[in-house]
């Protein structure tokens, strides 16, 4: 059974409906709670370095989420990154020149909405996260997200309101997640 790091950073995956809109208030440990089907493949390990809405993400995260992977890599088969969809594909990238070559998964995902709404592609894309960070052939950073899988350097946001907001640019997707 594959060990994994969960990290999350905050997003819609992670936020509850406030006064003033969507604002991340779910913690590491919370998202697995909402995909118990996880542990019969995989064992995983939960950490929260911060909570941000994804527009507030940029070049000293994305520097602390490597210097994080680094600091944990020996301990760990593969991580996935809980991540807000405005700036994921942009953190992926960045990870992707970061983090070079890694033989290990380095998976980040993350939903159109929250994950505790009754309808929402948070469960599904986080589960299909740590299933695609538990094959043994995954490697590299990855993003995976409506039931594909799209390398780190090749994602765009291209729809803001559909569960397939990526795209591959240029490049075909890594795999698709089925059953």
């Amino acid at each position: 059974m594959k060990k994994l790091l969960l990290i999350a950073t905050g997003g819609t995956i992670a936020s509850k409906y406030t006064e003033k809109g969507l604002s991340p208030q779910i913690s590491a440990k919370e998202l697995l709670s909402y995909v118990p089907a996880a542990g019969d493949f995989c064992e995983i390990d939960a950490i929260q370095p911060f909570s941000l809405d994804s527009t507030n993400i940029g070049a000293p995260q994305w520097l602390a989420l490597a210097a994080l992977i680094e600091k944990s890599y020996i301990s760990y088969d593969g991580f996935v990154i809980c991540h807000g969809t405005d700036t994921m594909a942009y953190t992926a990238a960045a990870l992707s020149y970061l983090i070079q070559n890694s033989p290990k998964p380095i998976v980040v995902t993350g939903a159109q909405k929250p994950i505790d709404l009754a309808i929402t592609d948070a469960r599904a894309n986080l589960l299909d996260s740590l299933r695609f960070a538990s094959h043994d052939r995954a490697h590299g950073v990855n993003i995976v997200f409506g039931g594909s899988v799209i390398a780190g350097t090749r994602a765009k946001k291209e729809r803001s309101k559909s569960y397939n907001a990526f795209s591959s640019i240029n490049f075909p997707y890594i795999a698709v997640i089925q059953e």
